[in-house]
């Protein structure tokens, strides 16, 4: 068995061995004086640029974009939206963002470099957020919670959406979902008794749920690593723990799975992961002191936690930013979103 699942296996023993750092975190700066309903959402978009999104206090979404090493200005899309929007990029320069809007429908709308589309609804009824990750190329697939307690999603071929499918439950969460960066997407939900389910689209179809575990406390997060369809995902555990599970490519089996191995910390929120280059993730959360903390997953191992500042409130976002560098937001107790550059 590969040394990733030996480490799952052995986590709290991995946590004591790894290195106390890998790199440093910067300072977090304000990305300007707009306010968050809340938690944001943020998408590579090209070497040093970040596409971020929010629900503001007018549940509008509001965007923005961090370049090299300073933020735009906070720009209002049309439309009202009820949820937290998912950002991700399509492989083809371009960043979508979606969320659910008020008529309960999909609204999303495309960023080209230059501008953002006009918001376009497309359809469906979201009994959740939304959560969106890229299946190749040009080619988005973003699912929520159905109203009969499914799987629901839409697949956009970079020209139109295809009409909405559900697949069967019983899903009790929203799903968390990234691309595999292997022709698939893979995600986690949540089902009776808050057990983890997860399963995969690729080619064309879903591969079937499969069965994790545990008894988690809030919406799953998964994050690629950029390696043969290598994924993490994480749940916060109703002890306030983290847990991760580790998917390694291959066949959809339970055996390619881990068992869920703890991450510790006391903590509000669920861990946000982005890939900082293959086998490299860069993660932040929110802890119960309502600071925001940085740890890095290094190819063999996760690293302590490191307490970066601010007071913080809600999940974390982050996305890559180039090589051995994530871009990670939150937003603080004045609702205002703050970044910051690591590790």
């Amino acid at each position: 068995m590969k040394k990733l699942f030996v480490c799952l296996v052995f986590l709290q023993a991995c946590l004591l061995s790894a290195p106390a750092a890998w790199g440093a975190w910067g300072t977090l700066t304000s990305t300007g004086t707009t306010t968050a309903l809340n938690d944001p959402s943020c998408a590579f978009f090209a070497a040093e640029q970040v596409v971020c999104a929010i629900r503001s206090g007018k549940s509008t979404i509001m965007v923005n974009q961090f370049n090299v090493s300073s933020w735009g200005k906070w720009k209002t899309l049309a439309g009202a939206v009820t949820s937290n929007p998912s950002c991700v990029n399509d492989g083809k320069n371009h960043v979508i963002c979606a969320a659910r809007a008020a008529s309960g429908a999909l609204q999303v709308s495309t960023f080209d470099g230059a501008t953002w589309s006009k918001p376009l609804k497309v359809g469906g009824q979201l009994y959740s957020g939304p959560s969106c990750g890229q299946i190749t190329a040009g080619q988005i697939l973003c699912a929520a919670k159905s109203s009969n307690g499914g799987l629901t999603y839409s697949v956009f071929n970079g020209t139109s959406w295809s009409s909405w499918t559900t697949i069967a439950g019983p899903v009790t969460s929203a799903p968390g979902c990234t691309g595999d960066d292997a022709g698939g997407v893979i995600c986690a939900v949540l089902t009776d008794a808050n057990a983890t389910l997860v399963n995969r689209y690729s080619n064309g179809s879903w591969s079937g749920f499969l069965s994790i575990g545990g008894t988690a406390g809030g919406t799953p997060s998964c994050a690629s690593l950029q390696s043969s369809g290598r994924v993490f995902c994480f749940v916060k555990a109703f002890s306030s723990g983290i847990f991760v599970t580790a998917f390694n490519g291959g066949a959809w089996t339970r055996a390619n799975w881990s068992n869920f191995g703890g991450l510790g910390g006391n903590v509000n929120d669920n861990i946000s992961c982005a890939p900082t280059g293959p086998t490299h993730l860069a993660c932040t959360i929110t802890a119960i002191d309502n600071f925001l903390y940085g740890t890095t997953y290094n190819g063999s191992g996760f690293t302590g936690y490191l307490k970066i500042g601010n007071t913080a409130v809600g999940g974390s976002a982050c996305a890559m930013l180039g090589p051995n560098q994530a871009l990670c937001t939150v937003v603080g107790e004045d609702n205002k979103v703050v970044g910051v550059v690591g590790p």
